[in-house]
């Protein structure tokens, strides 16, 4: 029988919307409230440790403290999200029983952009930062680590995302350094999500080879993102991102690579000796954790750490 107007609502009715099932076992794979709010698999799941919405025996009345709950967590998601929720008046004990007539809808909407949110919280920044003279590349990688394969789940999950910029400052007056500061300045920002990877900013074509994000990464290096230098001769100059993770999923590993491969410049000012095919000043990548907001569901993920893996020039 379905939940609608005209008919009795079932403590099956009410189990499917909290658990996916009639009979209350955990169903993953279809809209429920449990699923997006608690534990849940793979690209669902908040991780929420508050009061998951509990499952009614066959031929029980529905109390109206069940419907509470019920409306309550999805109300949190709701806000979480930015959806609208219509939410209804929350029944008091002696109440008739009535449908609630967006329900259904509702969360199948919210079940279905688990993923989407209305806000971040602060950001988090690292830098890796690299002094000196280089004629070949500069590789600089990093490491974030969850304490659990679920924690960095929930994270995603929520909203949170990693984002990588690029820089290089100061140094000689040359042209090869200039074009190495357009060329960082034009690779904008690049934002890795739960299941995309994205640009923002800069200049030129997108340039993102491979939109993985933290879902489709493997425990195999992928590059993700390669952009070119413009201005002539040094387009043959790139920056290459690649990511991976552990085999445990507790580990997101981000590896950049500045690769000078341009002839050199034999004009003024680059004359033409041994300093044409240097490139000096600072080589900085910017890393930055933007964790999901805590202003409706609370920190289930953790506090991710950050290290320096590779920093070399040569």
């Amino acid at each position: 029988m379905a939940y609608s107007a005209n008919n009795n609502i079932l403590d099956d009715h009410y189990n499917e919307f909290a658990t996916g099932s009639a009979g209350g076992t955990a169903n993953h794979g279809v809209r429920n409230v449990n699923t997006i709010w608690g534990v849940g698999s793979g690209g669902k799941g908040y991780g929420q440790t508050s009061t998951a919405v509990s499952i009614v025996n066959a031929g029980t009345n529905i109390a109206a403290a069940a419907w509470t709950t019920l409306l309550n967590r999805i109300d949190s998601i709701a806000a979480h999200q930015g959806a609208t929720w219509a939410n209804p008046t929350n029944p008091t004990t002696g109440d008739n029983v009535a449908l609630f007539t967006t329900l259904d809808s509702q969360l199948t909407s919210m079940y279905t952009n688990s993923e989407n949110h209305v806000a971040n919280g602060s950001d988090v920044t690292s830098t890796i930062a690299a002094s000196g003279t280089w004629t070949s590349n500069t590789l600089q990688y990093a490491t974030y680590t969850w304490s659990s394969a679920n924690q960095a789940r929930y994270f995603f999950n929520a909203g949170g995302t990693i984002r990588v910029s690029f820089a290089r400052t100061g140094g000689s007056s040359r042209n090869k350094n200039t074009e190495w500061s357009d060329l960082a300045t034009k690779c904008g920002t690049l934002e890795i999500s739960s299941y995309a990877m994205t640009k923002s900013g800069g200049g030129g074509s997108t340039n993102v080879l491979n939109s993985t994000g933290w879902y489709e990464v493997t425990t195999s290096d992928v590059v993700n993102f390669r952009q070119y230098a413009d201005t002539s001769p040094y387009t043959a100059n790139y920056i290459q991102v690649y990511t991976a993770r552990s085999a445990d999923s507790t580990q997101l590993f981000i590896k950049v690579q500045y690769q000078d491969a341009a002839a050199d410049h034999t004009a003024p000012p680059d004359t033409n000796d041994a300093n044409a095919d240097i490139v000096d000043g600072t080589v900085t990548t910017t890393f930055v954790q933007r964790p999901p907001s805590t202003t409706h569901i609370s920190n289930s993920w953790g506090t991710l750490s950050f290290a320096t893996a590779t920093n070399t020039q040569s």
